[in-house]
């Protein structure tokens, strides 16, 4: 892509005023990028993708004025939230103008278990804000503290309250969002309940989100609990049980395997060399028949200890879902790590993956509620109707080449291990989209040049910037038949 129309940069600069419009330097660079260097294939693909420029708008008039003039000179469009997705989400693969929707931050309201928000806003500000006033987040991503409302709801998927309340598609989480369309006349479509869910983890391909209403759960008083054993699994057999426990009320349950636990250096006094652990947030005031269940089984209490509120460090979630993989990469770079689902047989399939790649691969296991039902008046303070409880991991591996990487990913889709491929910035290749003609007929509603994030969404036959394009959908369409 060639540099950006002399015109279209002055016309920004007008709008929004030269300091919100970044067009060199190491702020460039920072907000073309996101965590994709998480991935060997990606670092390798991405590092040397960057923006033409970057703008920041302050209002809803200032972002659609903005959108309308890179309509006006086709250029490439990308959004983004707070650049901590892993997969180069918000990263342009054509150059163009990246709209960051950092100052787009309103909490609008926090009010009846729903919170009504702009896409900037943080989720470490939602957080102790819905909990202030009696409410806290079903689900959000280890990076809670930086993560945007927008961001996580477009590059993100569940994490930390997904014990529970599964992950941002499940049942009623999502109230509705407003999405603003890339055209010469933006306009606002508010799409709302399930018909919200085609926004979803779309990269932003789908327009720009500038309204999020998601419900809440009721507040609940956490205890931070660490438990350790030498045995694999009895921690196993327990940890599993504690996560079907439909009694607790959690918020987190994670186990690790050894040497995980050791990546984790301002934890290290509580664990024991050779020792695999166990995380679990739950209820304070079950925690004592927790830990006692817990030592009863053979188990070691490591650590205990309240979670403050409103939440301040320390947090044992900071080392869970893809924190993990971070604090791993920063003991070991040849790190890496993969998103997979596994079966019932997760027993039998830990083993198979020992015996085909040994040493290659450590277990980390984040349990969620899988096809969950919640009640309509869970908001109201209910407690969610029982959800099958299934294992989502994030397990490391010991990267050596590609085409190894290639083939620990087959190995599992042969042994029935589902993956959700964070080694590409395609959205198709990334998970799965049971819904991915919905998502595609919102774009072409929202997104009639093809402006938007061009590139990451495969089976989208138009792209102005790639010929390719067309065919690469058709192929990737007639796939998706069979």
């Amino acid at each position: 892509m060639p540099n950006l129309p002399e015109a279209l940069r002055l016309e920004l600069r007008t709008l929004l005023g030269a300091e919100h419009v970044i067009e060199n330097g190491e702020s460039l660079e920072t907000l073309s990028k996101d965590f994709y260097w998480y991935s060997p294939v990606l670092k390798r693909k991405l590092d040397d993708k960057v923006a033409d420029l970057v703008v920041r708008p302050g209002s809803l008039d200032e972002l659609k004025g903005a959108i309308a003039a890179c309509f006006r000179a086709g250029v490439p469009v990308v959004p983004r939230g707070g650049g901590t997705g892993n997969y180069g989400q918000c990263v342009p693969l054509f150059g163009g103008v990246v709209i960051d929707l950092a100052r787009l931050d309103k909490i609008h309201s926090v009010a009846g278990g729903v919170v009504r928000a702009e896409p900037g806003a943080r989720l470490g500000t939602i957080e102790p804000t819905a909990r202030a006033a009696g409410w806290e987040l079903r689900c959000l991503p280890s990076t809670w503290v930086k993560s945007s409302l927008g961001g996580f709801f477009c590059g993100g998927s569940g994490g930390i309250g997904s014990i529970t309340w599964g992950g941002i598609n499940a049942a009623d989480n999502v109230k509705s969002v407003t999405v603003m369309t890339c055209e010469a006349e933006p306009r606002l479509l508010k799409l709302e309940e399930r018909d919200a869910i085609k926004a979803l983890h779309t990269y932003g391909t789908t327009g720009f989100l500038v309204e999020i209403e998601m419900r809440l759960a009721p507040k609940i008083d956490y205890e931070q609990l660490i438990f350790s054993s030498p045995n694999w699994d009895t921690l196993l057999t327990w940890t599993d049980g504690a996560a079907r426990n439909g009694t607790w009320r959690k918020r987190l349950v994670t186990q690790f395997q050894w040497p995980i636990p050791s990546y984790f250096k301002p934890l290290a006094k509580y664990f024991r060399n050779g020792e695999h652990t166990s995380f679990l947030l739950v209820d304070r005031a079950q925690a004592a028949e927790v830990v006692a269940a817990a030592e009863a089984a053979g188990l070691t209490t490591v650590f205990r200890q309240p979670l403050a509120d409103p939440p301040k460090p320390p947090f044992i979630t900071d080392y869970t879902w893809n924190h993990t993989t971070l604090w791993a990469m920063k003991s070991d770079p040849t790190i890496t790590y993969l998103q997979v689902g596994y079966g019932e047989n997760f027993r039998a399939q830990f083993a198979e993956l020992e015996r085909r790649f040994p040493g290659e691969i450590l277990q980390h296991l984040e349990w969620v509620a899988g096809n969950s039902k919640m009640m309509r008046n869970a908001s109201d303070g209910a407690t969610p109707s029982p959800a099958s409880i299934v294992i989502g991991a994030i397990p490391l591996v010991f990267f050596k080449n590609e085409a190894r990487l290639a083939e620990i990913i087959a190995a599992c889709g042969e042994i029935g291990v589902g993956v959700a491929n964070p080694h590409t910035f395609v959205l198709e290749e990334g998970g799965r989209h049971p819904n991915i003609a919905e998502k595609r007929a919102l774009k072409d509603a929202v997104d009639p040049k093809g402006l938007l994030n061009p590139g990451k969404m495969k089976s989208y036959p138009r792209n102005p910037f790639d010929p390719g394009a067309a065919a690469v959908a058709a192929a990737a369409i007639a796939a998706e038949a069979t």
